[in-house]
């Protein structure tokens, strides 16, 4: 690269927009109609809204490393990369180890020019980078599939993808997300990808590719301790290390009195302080503590030798066990029951949907239900979900597919922003004695 060259890199990142008002947007989590033969499948039916969003962290970097620099340059399309890279510093770490796998296979269908530019993959899962580019204006043009597939069977995984909005343009790159709750299976390296798109062809893209990098193995952490906040336990089993996440597996008290629903914090630190925290964008765990499965994301530290680690865990959402559900009767458009919740409305509309207003908290972004069960017990999903801020308040809407639903029904909050008091840490020593609570 040429002075010249980096100069004009510098100036091009710096003249991004950083739209602060958009930050606090709320994202959807990938919520699915799943769980058949203990097989977890999520499939994000909804675009993820995610900000083109460039921070100071990652312009410093530019300008005092122009190795990085280079190395970034040199990667076709990287404006998806360079998102990702202000969020997450194990992407950082992953393009600065040049584990970033070039892949530039370009398809041109009915004035359309989809090039799968490239590929990080590892045991977790994989992140397709795309190109698409049209003749004509694409910025509201949507996304109606996205497959991947490996010797024609769909892998068993999570996925999403992002689609930034954005001023009318003819050129959008962007990126697939694929989480798999299993090891992925790369014995057999050729993968095909199908995206589908709503233009007046409703063109589809079967795009075959095969992968040349080595996987690298993932780095397991046994960690096998149990923590309390305000009398509540949670178990930590383990953490599992991955360039692309770091997967923390954990399990709350039965003998709990309250449920618990989220964790709103959680990072792990290294012996210097250094952090690495929730993943903001993108698919954030597979179960919840209502189920056998849960894990949580966090950025991986993958490429990084800690000497230790400290686990830290705060902003637990919890809620009395008991008081956690709200029960509805659709045929009569009654509530049967109903926690009592500070400055809590609910409103039912139809026979399947429901609107709620609750007070807003920062960094609280998730939805409070995804699924419902019937007076039988059968589980029903979530077909729909927006939210929006006013007035301090988070007004959210839902809708459920109750088909041959026996009412009354039960919505189990999956989330709600009323926080256990205090946090806990785990220490790690990577060498040396046993793990410490503290």
């Amino acid at each position: 690269m040429s002075q010249n060259e980096y100069e004009k890199l510098k100036q091009n990142l710096q003249a991004i927009e950083v739209p602060q008002d958009k930050l606090h947007q709320a994202r959807q989590q990938a919520f699915s109609k799943y769980k058949r033969n203990q097989q977890i499948k999520r499939r994000t039916t909804k675009q993820f809204i995610f900000a083109a969003i460039l921070i100071l962290t990652f312009i410093t970097s530019i300008r005092v490393s122009p190795a990085f620099a280079q190395t970034v340059a040199k990667i076709p399309g990287f404006a998806a990369l360079v998102e990702m890279i202000t969020q997450d510093k194990g992407v950082k770490d992953i393009v600065e180890n040049e584990y970033y796998e070039e892949l530039n296979i370009v398809q041109t269908k009915n004035k359309l020019t989809l090039t799968i530019l490239g590929t990080i993959a590892d045991e977790s899962g994989m992140i397709i980078f795309y190109q698409l580019e049209a003749p004509y204006d694409i910025s509201e043009l949507q996304t109606t599939k996205h497959k991947l597939t490996q010797n024609g069977k769909d892998i068993e995984a999570s996925s999403g993808y992002s689609w930034a909005p954005k001023d009318p343009t003819n050129v959008i790159q962007e990126k697939i997300e694929i989480v798999s709750s299993k090891q992925m299976d790369y014995t057999n390296p050729n993968f095909e990808i199908t995206l589908s798109f709503g233009d007046d062809a409703r063109t589809t893209f079967n795009v075959p590719f095969t992968l040349t990098q080595p996987i690298k193995a993932s780095k397991q952490i046994e960690i096998n301790q149990t923590i309390e906040i305000e009398g509540q336990k949670l178990h930590v089993d383990s953490i599992k290390v991955s360039p692309l996440r770091a997967e923390i597996k954990l399990t709350d008290d039965p003998d709990n009195t309250q449920q618990i629903l989220q964790i709103g914090e959680l990072k792990v630190l290294d012996e210097h302080g250094e952090e690495w925290g929730t993943i903001t964008n993108g698919i954030t765990g597979f179960g919840g503590f209502r189920e056998e499965q849960n894990s949580l994301f966090i950025q991986s530290n993958y490429f990084r030798e800690p000497q230790s680690l400290t686990l830290v865990i705060d902003q637990v959402e919890a809620m009395p066990k008991g008081e956690d559900y709200i029960e509805i009767d659709f045929l009569k458009g009654e509530i049967v029951k109903m926690p009592k919740l500070h400055d809590f409305e609910l409103t039912i509309r139809g026979s399947s949907i429901i609107d709620v207003k609750y007070p807003d908290r920062p960094n609280h972004h998730r939805q409070l239900f995804s699924s419902v069960f019937d007076a039988n017990g059968k589980q029903f999903y979530s077909t729909g979900h927006s939210v929006s801020g006013i007035d301090g308040k988070e007004e959210a809407s839902y809708t459920f597919d109750l088909k041959d639903a026996v009412n009354p029904v039960r919505l189990y909050f999956v989330s709600y922003p009323i926080y256990l008091e205090g946090s806990a840490e785990i220490h790690i020593p990577l060498k040396g004695d046993d793990n410490e609570v503290e």
